[in-house]
């Protein structure tokens, strides 16, 4: 009785020995599941994360494009800061005015890039996101490339005198520099001149000038085999609003050269009318959609002078008195001086040039106002 009560309790425990085992197994079993799962979808969500962040250098890369050539200077935006970019959801990027189209278009990745500038500095700034049936699954952080331009003097402003239709001057000329019309040109230079004095029978030049293009030029003219002298000039009215907008521009339609200070901008929406005074090595812009009157020198210091000064007019530029004015002058229309002068630096007009008197005109190329600058091959100094 005993040896059997022995074994029964045996084999109750071997049993419970054994679903112990198999509670064991089959915890570990679930936990196993349970980790895989876990596993994959880690996995899943990095696979996401690398494919988001790989859409946003593409899209980086795509804003970049050859060389640098899709994009230039001008097409950067403000308004915004890296910061801010940085904080942004995809939705909200995705929104942004100015963002590129999805640059991507493949598979589940989403990609676009934003042409910030922030200051003087440009960047593209890319981002990247999986989409799956409408829901985003995973959001990249921002890739950042900065952009340099290199850039100098627009060459039209270091030439000398350029002119989209005659240039006249009545009485004997000391020129130093280049002179071309696409009209004709009547100067009588005197001893110690270096110039190059070139007319529309040497061949025309595009002329790109500031404001619109007059109504009275034909353009239909311009299809022949001999199109008309205006037909060579290009106009950009885009630029007025460029200087209107600027952060602490001066809106005045009188001012005093002497009154204005390094860096200033002066905007007139009308004629403007300007006092002389020494411009020195300040560096000032002067800009109308009229007229534009220099009333009394802005002399300087001689063929050593930087060239600072920078005028725009949308119409006419007219020099009053025997004046010594040192600068770039571009005008949509006509530049013309009354009386003997000395001109340092580089005109280009629209129209005609011309002085009612003798002139001694310099052509400088020290030009140090940025505004004349044009950019040019651009290289990616930072990758982030």
């Amino acid at each position: 009785m005993h040896a059997w009560r022995s074994g029964k309790e045996q084999r109750g425990a071997a049993l419970i020995v054994v679903l112990s085992f198999l509670s064991m197994t089959l915890m570990l079993g679930l936990s196993g599941i349970q980790s895989s799962l876990i596993d994959e979808r880690l996995a899943g969500n990095y696979k996401a994360s690398t494919e988001a962040q790989m859409a946003a250098e593409r899209a980086t890369a795509a804003g970049w494009g050859p060389g640098g050539r899709d994009t230039s200077a001008a097409d950067f935006h403000t308004g915004l800061t890296r910061a801010e970019l940085s904080a942004y959801d995809w939705a909200r990027f995705s929104a942004l005015d100015g963002v590129s189209q999805d640059v991507c278009n493949s598979g589940n990745a989403s990609c676009r890039y934003y042409l910030l500038r922030e200051n003087e500095e440009r960047f593209i700034v890319g981002m990247g996101a999986i989409v799956v049936d409408d829901a985003v699954m995973s959001v990249s952080q921002p890739v950042i490339a900065e952009i340099e331009y290199d850039s100098s003097p627009n060459p039209i402003f270091t030439r000398g005198m350029l002119s989209a239709d005659y240039i006249r001057v009545t009485g004997k000329s000391r020129v130093v520099g280049a002179v071309h019309s696409n009209g004709t040109v009547n100067i009588s230079l005197s001893d110690g001149s270096e110039a190059t004095v070139t007319d529309g029978s040497y061949g025309m030049v595009e002329v790109p000038l500031p404001g619109t293009r007059p109504a009275d030029e034909d353009m239909s003219l311009c299809t022949g085999s001999e199109p008309p002298a205006y037909c060579y000039k290009s106009y950009d009215d885009s630029i007025f609003a460029d200087y209107q907008t600027r952060e602490g521009t001066i809106h005045s339609c009188s001012v005093s050269m002497e009154d204005l200070r390094n860096g200033d901008t002066v905007y007139c929406n009308g004629d403007l009318t300007v006092a002389g005074g020494a411009v020195g090595e300040r560096r000032v812009t002067l800009v109308a959609r009229g007229n534009v009157n220099m009333n009394g020198a802005t002399s300087s210091v001689g063929t050593a002078s930087e060239i600072g000064l920078f005028v725009v007019a949308g119409q006419d530029i007219e020099f009053n008195g025997s004046t010594d004015n040192y600068g770039v002058f571009w005008a949509g229309g006509y530049i013309r001086q009354n009386g003997d002068s000395s001109l340092y630096g580089a005109a280009v007009s629209g129209t005609y040039i011309r002085s009612n008197g003798g002139i001694n005109f310099i052509s400088l190329d020290n030009v140090t106002n940025p505004d004349t600058f044009v950019p040019a091959d651009p290289k990616i100094v930072a990758w982030n």
